[in-house]
């Protein structure tokens, strides 16, 4: 197993593509510490792990808070000894649903950038001096194919997410040095309760009944990549799982988009 032996945190691992990418670090072998808002699916995610014969521990934590995440680490340090990956997965979409940019508050523009780039500063922050002391580690940040080109309506969500393909290309610079690889993610389209965020955004229906929001997903995935097929948290996770190990140890600084071609740079 590729991480075998490693100890990887993933914010917002409890569901959606954290989930994803938890199940897929724990099965190269890591052992993974949940740090979620939502206690509940963190602990239920940490449960299965537990119960495949993983190592999982499930904490709560803001990642706007620099004190909670600083506890985190410690903890993550006291209970597996090290800390080998961070993969910052926690974020949000919009508060409400797809809207000129006139009619957007100021709380929702705080709001995306106070967890999708405050957050993985913060985190990253609390992470980064154990690494450095042993010259080794992987931190890699999840943002999005919007953060590529803006997205008309949800135009704080997709300045959030340039922002972390910006940081991260910084952190990867300044951390080199240190042995640290970083790298980011950008998802295309998923299945998640995101979706249900951003589903007006793709002209979809305000119709609450789940089968409806299904066929309006599976019209933008038809239509809108060459592929044809939508992306899972599990397609997310095993790239995560490859820019974690030593298969990828000269790649850094790189933004890699998984969204079956919808985005093609």
């Amino acid at each position: 197993m590729k991480l075998d032996g490693k100890v990887a945190i993933v914010t917002g691992g409890g569901r959606g593509i954290g989930r994803g990418i938890v199940q897929c670090l724990a099965d190269e072998g890591a052992a993974i510490v949940i740090p979620d808002i939502d206690m509940a699916h963190a602990e239920q995610a940490a449960a299965e792990l537990q119960a495949q014969g993983r190592r999982a521990l499930a904490l709560r934590m803001d990642v706007r808070r620099q004190a909670e995440a600083d506890a985190m680490a410690r903890r993550a340090l006291e209970e597996f000894g090290a800390i080998d990956i961070l993969v910052n997965n926690a974020g949000v979409a919009t508060k409400r649903r797809g809207l000129p940019f006139t009619n957007l508050l100021e709380e929702d523009w705080d709001w995306c950038y106070e967890v999708n780039v405050k957050g993985v500063f913060i985190v990253s922050k609390a992470v980064a001096p154990a690494m450095k002391e042993r010259r080794s580690g992987k931190i890699v940040n999840i943002a999005s194919i919007a953060g590529r080109q803006g997205v008309e309506s949800i135009p704080h969500y997709a300045v959030s997410k340039a922002g972390v393909i910006s940081f991260t290309q910084a952190l990867a610079k300044e951390l080199g040095r240190y042995n640290i690889n970083v790298n980011a993610i950008c998802p295309g389209l998923l299945w998640t309760p995101m979706w249900e965020q951003l589903e007006s955004v793709f002209k979809g229906s305000e119709d609450p009944e789940v089968v409806r929001r299904r066929e309006v997903f599976e019209r933008t995935i038809e239509r809108g990549t060459p592929l044809g097929r939508e992306q899972t948290p599990e397609d997310i996770g095993k790239l995560a799982a490859f820019l974690c190990s030593e298969d990828a140890k000269n790649i850094t600084g790189q933004a890699i988009n998984v969204d079956g071609g919808q985005m093609l740079n």
